[in-house]
């Protein structure tokens, strides 16, 4: 299990679905997984660009680490968790950071982030919205990299621009070297498109 970090617009949603496309490894993404929920606070919190508190999201992924371990899932990319130090903590505590072999910093300059987040249009995009949520994942980021780092979880930055294939192949290269794919088995397309947290329970 690997967990994709970066900033909003950073590609990492992308980046998750096109490792489940071609390799056949299982996504789970936060946002969707909480929609999934179709809780009206929820929903709220993600149309306004707002964070899910730490204590949903753990309790949402006990029950999908669980599904996935009963189901044999091991080749997971996680998108939008941990999101927190806390949730960190959560990992760590519950034993459930054994699973979690590495961690990809996406990284790509702010004003680039600006642009893309400005071209995809979602309602949640405001910049108030877009400040606060850059503002917390720079501030936070720092903290969850060390604590992630103390417990022997792999980290590798890599270069968010360029093509989304350019980033993927990075990306690839990385979990090559860290032995979770044969190299150059990303050439190879899955059919399988993405598992979500739909798929899991």
């Amino acid at each position: 299990m690997i967990t994709l970090f970066g900033a909003p617009g950073s590609g990492k949603s992308e980046q998750g679905q096109m490792l489940a496309r071609k390799l056949g490894w299982a996504w789970y993404s936060s946002r969707d997984m909480l929609s999934s929920m179709q809780n009206k606070d929820i929903m709220y919190k993600l149309d306004h660009g707002m964070f899910v508190d730490d204590d949903t999201m753990n309790d949402l992924m006990r029950d999908v680490m669980r599904k996935a371990h009963a189901r044999g899932i091991e080749r997971v990319v996680l998108d939008g968790f941990p999101s927190s130090y806390r949730q960190v903590r959560w990992l760590i505590d519950n034993k459930e950071i054994q699973y979690l072999t590495g961690a990809i910093v996406l990284r790509v300059p702010h004003g680039e982030l600006w642009k893309r987040l400005m071209d995809r249009k979602r309602v949640d995009d405001t910049r108030a919205a877009i400040e606060r949520r850059n503002e917390l994942h720079d501030r936070t980021m720092t903290g969850m990299i060390r604590a992630l780092s103390m417990e022997n979880v792999l980290i590798r930055e890599v270069d968010g621009m360029g093509t989304p294939e350019d980033v993927y192949d990075r990306i690839s290269e990385v979990l090559g070297e860290w032995n979770l794919i044969p190299r150059k088995k990303y050439e190879k397309v899955s059919e399988n498109v993405k598992i979500n947290y739909k798929d899991a329970i």
